[in-house]
């Protein structure tokens, strides 16, 4: 019953000629994998300034005002996500690492220095 061995498919194969993607990526919690992360946070820290002098402007305290600014904010909030390619979701996930992640929020604070350097 025994017959000759069956070469394997694996031993014949020719290895990749290019690096796979995973490999190339940088490593979450390197600078450059926290920068969209640090450029997002600066720029929502910035709309937030800006919505919180809106909102304490005494002719906007109108009740439809403010739900005009609110909405405004969500806006403007969703389309900087968008651009840095985060979700609400994805910002929260990386804001609990940053905060309880040393390697992790030393990277984000260098990436930080780097966006707000500029």
């Amino acid at each position: 019953m025994m017959g000759s061995p069956r070469s394997l498919h694996a031993q014949t194969a020719t290895p990749p000629t290019t690096a796979s993607p995973v490999a190339a990526a940088p490593h979450a919690d390197s600078v450059a994998a926290m920068m969209p992360f640090a450029r997002v946070h600066a720029a929502l820290n910035t709309l937030r300034e800006r919505a919180d002098a809106q909102y304490a402007d005494p002719k906007n305290k109108k009740p439809e005002v403010l739900a005009e600014l609110r909405a405004k904010y969500h806006t403007e909030r969703a389309l900087v996500l968008k651009a840095q390619g985060l979700t609400e979701a994805s910002y929260g996930e990386l804001t609990r690492r940053i905060s309880g992640d040393d390697a992790a929020r030393l990277a984000f604070e260098a990436a930080l220095a780097k966006v707000t350097a500029k």
